[in-house]
């Protein structure tokens, strides 16, 4: 048994992707796109222009809708960038238990963030302005609003694709008798998680600035040399080399054909994934059926990036997947197995940022590295993500194109960046 040759088997090795091939790729489809072409991704810029701390505190009232939980705070922005915050606990994101029109996804919303603190004294305590971080594909318009533009990471709500986050959330606050007069600025989490990293960067001069996310979604923004902020949305990038049980996984989603990266890679399908790869393991005799029933009947398909790090640190322990294994050589293919798969996240990962870095000419003196926000719970919490993400940006970034970096956790860095955004300058794409 063999976890390396199974995946090799089914093209789905990291071995198998040619770096330096897939990051001229990659570039050739940003600059595609960016110059007005056709492709996946979506080089998405935002109508936003100089940040000007404020001479005195101001309060601002921020929500973060993900594509896990929506969370609501309080945030106090002062001459030195972000001086409190006060979050209030969050709730399930609405459409991911079952599905629902865009108008009840709203209320539902509405109703979350109102029932945990009276609507009226967020509009009292914080001032005129509201900052919506909304995590997934977004077109900017005009007057600081926002449309998704595609996609909703598996969320259950058909008609969200065209609606409008602002006005579709005053439009809530309304039905429900709130005041919904405040100034909303509305922005992408990658878009965040850049200005939070921006605002943040400390006395250092660095060589540029970018947001990746690696959570339930994967993406990456960064500033350019004039000040614009540029979403990529690059989990939703096609034209990585796929498996077949990639394929096949994709085929059993709502959104087939979209989103490629994302689903090889991100939190938020990882669990999915690795459901249909343990149930081909089984099929072709690599994990015992019993090891598979086992699994199946503890729901892997609800498999948690925490379950696979508890078992990749004790895998005799009580964890699901340590207790689900039934012999040594199941214990020892799925160690490898998903080792195997976080090097396969790590080097796709590790080209879509440097492509990132490239388009914004980030990170290209030795003194001045470029200052990377990363954001989201499977880069932490991804047993061995970051060290395998550094090796493979060592190799790509720093020794094959001469850049230089900097990984940087900036704390509420999406709540920081949607404050920031709230008080920088309109401004034409």
């Amino acid at each position: 048994m063999s976890a390396v040759r199974f995946l090799e088997r089914h093209g789905m090795l990291a071995s198998g992707i040619d770096r330096k091939r897939e990051l001229v790729r990659f570039l050739d489809e940003m600059e595609r796109v960016r110059e007005g072409g056709e492709g996946s991704l979506k080089m998405i810029p935002a109508f936003l222009g100089g940040y000007h701390s404020p001479k005195d505190p101001q309060k601002l009232t921020v929500m973060d809708i993900g594509g896990t939980n929506v969370r609501t705070g309080i945030v106090e922005m002062g001459p030195e960038g972000m001086i409190s915050s006060f979050l209030f606990t969050p709730f399930l994101t609405p459409g991911l238990e079952k599905e629902m029109n865009a108008e009840t996804f709203f209320r539902i919303i509405a109703e979350g963030v109102s029932t945990q603190h009276p609507w009226e004294e967020f509009t009292s305590r914080a001032g005129s302005r509201l900052g919506i971080c909304f995590s997934f594909a977004l077109n900017p318009l005009e007057g600081r609003d926002a449309e998704v533009a595609f996609g909703a990471k598996q969320i259950n709500v058909p008609d969200l694709v065209g609606q409008r986050i602002g006005s579709s959330f005053r439009n809530a606050l309304r039905s429900l008798g709130k005041p919904a007069d405040q100034k909303i600025t509305v922005i992408n989490d990658a878009v965040a998680a850049a200005l939070g990293g921006r605002s943040f960067r400390g006395e250092k001069n660095y060589g540029g600035y970018l947001g990746f996310i690696y959570g339930t979604g994967t993406n990456t923004s960064y500033c350019t040399r004039d000040g614009k902020v540029v979403n990529v949305e690059s989990g939703a990038y096609c034209s990585f080399p796929t498996g077949d049980i990639d394929d096949a996984y994709d085929r059993s989603l709502i959104d087939t054909g979209q989103d490629r990266f994302e689903k090889m890679v991100a939190g938020g399908f990882q669990k999915g994934l690795a459901d249909f790869v343990l149930r081909y393991s089984a099929e072709e005799g690599e994990i015992s059926s019993r090891t598979y029933a086992l699994l199946h009947e503890r729901n892997a398909a609800a498999l948690e990036p925490w379950e696979v790090r508890a078992f990749a640190e004790d895998p005799l322990g009580n964890g699901m997947i340590a207790q689900s294994c039934s012999s040594s050589g199941d214990r020892k293919f799925l160690l490898e197995l998903f080792d195997e798969l976080t090097n396969r996240s790590a080097r796709l990962c590790g080209i879509s940022i440097t492509a990132a870095m490239i388009m914004a000419e980030a990170g290209t003196g030795r003194d001045r590295p470029a200052f990377i926000t990363a954001e989201g719970s499977a880069f932490t919490g991804q047993k061995g993500f970051r060290e395998k993400l550094n090796a493979e940006m060592e190799y790509l970034a720093c020794r094959e194109n001469g850049l230089s970096y900097e990984f940087h956790t900036v704390p509420e860095v999406i709540f920081r960046g949607t404050a920031v955004a709230c008080l920088s300058d309109s401004r034409d794409i």
